[in-house]
């Protein structure tokens, strides 16, 4: 593993930006060098360099990390780097959502289990390694949220309430999850679990937030509600990771 933050951040931005320039002043802003070396410039080149001496070492073209204008780039393929090839495999899927949703759970089962961890966790918090993470979460959430709509129409209810407990616990502020959760729980005739799940979800919304749950949870306290995809799939935003400001 590549030891020290400051050279994992750095190589975090430039697989973010896989094939496309890094400036020096980005990097610069993203180490803090500003403020914690006494000349940035010569700091952010000697980082690079160990940086390019560690790639090397593990296997790296000596073109792998090329110097160019202002800055760097890394010479990787996009697919190679964990985070594009989820975002490209989330992002089909949900063009295809709501349907074949049998495809749509393979593609977001691969992709999901792309995440080892939190994302970026080993890097420093500099501007651009923070708006990436944020980035990846907000695809992994709709990742989640579309795979669980796979299942329910594929009548896949156990599958959903295992793994909908499992995101609750790391979003519990997440009503269209706990909504799921609840419309499995009321398919396979676990009323009495769905009454507590939902009375749950509206303590926590009270004590956290202060409101009570939204139209589309509330609706769930309905014994008889059932969940219908959404026509035409949904809108995502797009989102860039790594992408300069």
């Amino acid at each position: 593993m590549l030891s020290g933050a400051k050279l994992r951040s750095i190589l975090a931005v430039l697989a973010l930006r896989a094939e496309s320039e890094v400036r020096r002043d980005e990097l610069i802003e993203e180490l803090d060098l500003l403020r914690t070396a006494g000349d940035a410039i010569n700091a952010v080149h000697a980082h690079v360099a160990r940086l390019r001496r560690w790639l090397q070492r593990h296997g790296g073209n000596a073109d792998l990390l090329e110097t160019v204008n202002s800055g760097y780039r890394l010479n990787l393929d996009r697919d190679a780097v964990d985070a594009h090839r989820f975002v490209r495999l989330v992002e089909h899927a949900l063009n295809l959502a709501p349907g074949t949703p049998s495809v749509v759970a393979t593609i977001l089962e691969d992709a999901l289990s792309l995440w080892q961890g939190e994302a970026l966790i080993d890097s420093l918090e500099g501007p651009l390694v923070t708006t990436a993470a944020d980035e990846l979460h907000r695809w992994r959430a709709a990742a989640r949220e579309t795979l669980i709509d796979a299942w329910l129409s594929l009548d896949r209810h156990q599958k959903v309430v295992l793994n909908a407990r499992k995101f609750i616990a790391e979003d519990p502020l997440n009503e269209s999850m706990r909504a799921r959760h609840i419309i499995a729980l009321r398919r396979m005739g676990r009323h009495a679990e769905a009454a507590e799940a939902y009375n749950n979800a509206e303590t926590v919304l009270r004590r956290e937030l202060g409101i009570r749950p939204g139209i589309e949870l509330r609706a769930t306290s309905d014994p008889a509600t059932r969940f219908t995809p959404i026509p035409g799939g949904r809108q995502r935003e797009h989102i860039m990771i790594g992408a300069p400001s």
